[in-house]
């Protein structure tokens, strides 16, 4: 609906025949993008009985096989060519995925970032119908609260009736002290590296986890939900009283938290605690 409002502004400036050439334009641009959700859905439906047998073989949820799935069959990688060619194209991605993973003599291993992997991570969880949302971490230990950044996933996990943050890119989750993997209001209210183990599938503290930088370091100070706009802020941890300088166009500006958090989400609702 929002790619017509930009034909019936040039209806006003060039007429009838601008009007249909940009209308045309724009239904060829709605027709790609039903195009590509109709193929992730394809691939991730494709990978979901792959997870299923995944859970089965590993005794976990079908939630945690998801970023297990993920994180077997890509990697992290932003300065590949394939990442600069293809990560933004989720439906070959999900393709190059579920290729992966069968052993596809023409599959391309998926190079992703965080974000990306997330988002494949997403996809086979929606084949599933499974409630998540993409959770973005801010930090205030760099030069500006993008540098330490990070993105994980929370999911509404139907095996145990809670929502779980998972983080596909290090393939790590976080257990409470009753054994319950933590969501994002238990880790934003405890101190991480004290108050959780850092675990994958196959137990917890190993030392591939503990060399990972969110072993070693509590991300969850400052929160964005992609999904539902809003950013949440623990001012117990994130230090408010920082500024930092942030480079723009029209030259550098100085911005505390919130000067920030309003700067990139001008329309996200900002809640403290």
């Amino acid at each position: 609906m929002w790619r017509f409002l930009a034909s019936r502004r040039l209806v006003v400036l060039g007429g009838c025949s601008v009007a249909i050439v940009v209308t045309i334009g724009a239904t060829a641009l709605m027709a790609t993008s039903w195009y590509d959700a109709v193929q992730s859905d394809t691939f991730a439906k494709l990978s979901s009985p792959l997870v299923d047998e995944l859970a089965k073989k590993l005794d976990i949820s079908y939630v945690e096989a998801a970023r297990v799935f993920v994180f077997k069959n890509t990697d992290h990688d932003m300065e590949s060519d394939w990442y600069h060619a293809h990560a933004e194209d989720l439906p070959y991605v999900l393709e190059q995925l579920y290729k992966t993973a069968i052993g596809d003599v023409d599959s391309e291993r998926p190079d992703l970032a965080c974000g990306w992997r997330v988002k494949a991570m997403q996809s086979l969880l929606d084949a599933k119908e499974i409630k998540s949302d993409t959770i973005y971490l801010y930090n205030d230990t760099g030069s500006d609260p993008n540098q330490g950044s990070h993105v994980v996933i929370e999911a509404d996990n139907p095996e145990t009736g809670r929502l779980e943050v998972h983080d596909v890119d290090f393939n790590v989750k976080y257990l409470r002290r009753d054994g319950a993997t933590a969501s994002l209001h238990d880790l934003m209210t405890e101190d991480v590296p004290t108050s959780f183990d850092i675990c994958d599938e196959k137990g917890c503290f190993s030392e591939r986890v503990m060399k990972t930088t969110v072993a070693q370091n509590d991300y969850y100070k400052g929160v964005y939900y992609r999904d539902r706009d809003v950013f949440v802020l623990n001012r117990a941890k994130f230090d408010v009283d920082k500024t930092f300088i942030i480079h723009r166009i029209r030259g550098d500006e100085v911005m505390d938290v919130y000067d920030y958090f309003n700067y990139i989400y001008p329309d996200a609702p900002i809640v403290e605690f």
